[in-house]
């Protein structure tokens, strides 16, 4: 159970909060199954926090630090984390449906199995974040960092990655539509496309590529989990 004390110090406002924070900095709060429900926390200073199974649906948490936080088995449904600092927390089996974490800093975190559902993550730094059996399912990772993600497993259906990036040096774009999938490599000025809207239909469309199939291979390997067009990957490899 939380700490009765700290609550109590936290309920009186952010300001209070990180003040006390900053004259105890030994100290590691323990806010374990606090209801947090529909709280300001906006730039609350939540480093190291113990907040497993921490109930802050509808909270926001914008512009806060919750690095290396312990935010498993948390209901953050509805949350805003808006520009949060996420690095290295641990969220696994944490509820984030509808919620917003567009701009957050999630690098190196823990999101095994969390269920992010409808969600924003648009332009979300997930740097080496570990999704392993994630359900992202429709949600908007729109120019997310995915760089050295562990996706495997990951629920990716009606995912939109539009702009999300894989690889290093940002040279890799990829969007998605139900018949088309376009690459862009920024650093060498070349596009490329492949026509799947038979594909869907009859598994028998024609594939255009203008580099070479070994290239496109790691990128199918993510559309094949998103499209369940298990013939792309087949048909290329």
């Amino acid at each position: 159970m939380a700490n009765q004390q700290q609550l109590n110090i936290l309920m009186k406002g952010v300001d209070t909060w990180n003040q006390w924070r900053k004259e105890n900095p030994e100290i590691v709060p323990d806010l374990r199954k606090a209801n947090l429900s529909d709280l300001n926390l906006r730039g609350a200073n939540l480093d190291y926090t113990n907040l497993e199974q921490a109930i802050l649906v509808n909270s926001n948490l914008s512009e806060g630090s919750l690095k290396k936080a312990n935010l498993s088995y948390a209901n953050l449904a509805g949350v805003i984390c808006f520009k949060t600092i996420l690095s290295e927390a641990n969220l696994s089996y944490s509820i984030l449906i509808n919620s917003d974490l567009s701009k957050a800093n999630l690098e190196q975190a823990n999101l095994n199995q969390a269920y992010i559902i409808n969600s924003y993550l648009v332009d979300t730094n997930l740097h080496q974040a570990n999704l392993e059996e994630c359900d992202l399912s429709g949600s908007y990772l729109t120019g997310a960092n995915l760089i050295g993600a562990n996706l495997q497993g990951a629920n990716l259906a009606e995912t939109d990655l539009t702009g999300s990036i894989f690889y290093e040096h940002n040279s890799y774009h990829l969007n998605y539509r139900e018949d088309e999938i376009f690459v862009e490599h920024d650093l060498f000025h070349e596009t490329s496309w492949i026509e799947v809207q038979d594909l869907v239909n009859s598994f028998s469309a024609e594939i255009t590529l203008m580099l070479t199939n070994q290239d496109y291979l790691p990128y199918l390997e993510r559309i094949w989990e998103i499209s369940k067009l298990e013939n792309i990957y087949q048909t290329l490899s």
